[in-house]
């Protein structure tokens, strides 16, 4: 039977160091040694330099990708959301200018109308209906 042994080493680093490992451990509920892994194996998974600080945060890049995404359904709102809200309280309201049952023209024909209509604006913005 083979038994292995779990070697350990010490690192010499100066107090303000050590203290300030020690206040970063503890803000995330770890011990010196497991932040120190949690180190080795972030700096590992990210392939960042730990000697750069100025390095991409994560962080930032996820706020700016969300400020572009904001500002991209912004556009479409403006662009092609809102037409077709325009266009559609139009058509309501023709479709009640047009209501007539005495005369023979009642909702079933502007239901069809309005139908109509609302294929021709999916085909001017590209939707498949």
């Amino acid at each position: 039977m083979e038994t292995t042994i779990n070697e350990q080493t010490t690192l010499s680093i100066d107090r303000t160091t050590a203290d300030e490992l020690g206040r970063m451990a503890n803000s995330y509920g770890l011990s010196k040694k497991g932040l120190l892994v949690a180190m080795l194996q972030y700096f590992k998974a990210t392939k960042a330099d730990p000697r750069d600080p100025k390095a991409d945060n994560p962080t930032d890049a996820i706020k700016a990708l969300d400020r572009r995404l904001i500002s991209f359904i912004k556009q479409q709102e403006k662009e092609q959301l809102r037409p077709i809200k325009d266009e559609l309280i139009l058509i309501s309201r023709k479709l009640y200018e047009m209501d007539d049952p005495a005369n023979g023209v009642g909702k079933v024909e502007h239901l069809r109308k309005m139908n109509e209509r609302l294929r021709q604006i999916a085909d001017k913005v590209g939707v498949t209906v």
